[in-house]
């Protein structure tokens, strides 16, 4: 029997995530804090994947293959609870001379919300790619990150991040440039929400 992940599948356990935090910060007396990590590792002829959740709901799945010539990873994890709710997935797959590798995390709590994904590409000589992030509340604030890196010889890894506490300053990190000319210092925008 074949098990597949669906995008349906994801949003109807997002939905159904949201829906039981929400009913748990309605009828909770004590705060706890939720979190949800996952990672996948796609090399030549090897594949891994995992997860970690915490909080009074925690959800982890994973799997992972490797036949054929062509390896798969799937890390999904998700933690719910009073605080809110925190997801985690990763994703990656490799074949030939490449692999590819996503992560993603969402994390919205009453703290503040927190979104970062990151993915890598890597061809050539030892294509290994790894990709993996983590979400949770610590001390009543929102924290995460995505990492991705490949051991190919070429290799694109990248990664963005996006943050926000209630209450407090939110910024946004740009660089400056005068025409073409890059000075290479950044500016922060401050926005009081």
């Amino acid at each position: 029997m074949t098990h597949s992940i669906t995008l349906t599948t994801v949003v109807r356990t997002i939905f159904a995530g949201l829906a039981l935090a929400s009913i748990l910060s309605l009828s909770a007396s004590t705060a706890s804090a939720q979190s949800a990590g996952s990672w996948v590792d796609i090399g030549n002829g090897f594949a891994g994947a995992g997860g970690s959740a915490t909080g009074p709901i925690s959800i982890v799945k994973s799997r992972s293959s490797s036949k054929n010539g062509m390896q798969f990873g799937h890390g999904f994890a998700l933690g719910a609870g009073p605080n809110g709710l925190a997801i985690s997935n990763s994703i990656g797959a490799g074949a030939g001379p490449g692999g590819v590798a996503h992560n993603m995390n969402l994390n919205i709590g009453p703290g503040g919300t927190h979104f970062s994904h990151g993915g890598v590409t890597s061809t050539g000589g030892n294509r290994r790619v790894i990709s993996g992030g983590q979400t949770g509340i610590q001390n009543g604030q929102v924290y995460g990150g995505s990492q991705s890196t490949g051991f190919g010889q070429n290799t694109n890894a990248w990664s963005n991040s996006h943050t926000r506490q209630w209450g407090q300053p939110t910024y946004q990190t740009f660089p400056v440039s005068n025409g073409s000319f890059n000075s290479g210092s950044n500016h922060r925008v401050f926005n009081r929400r």
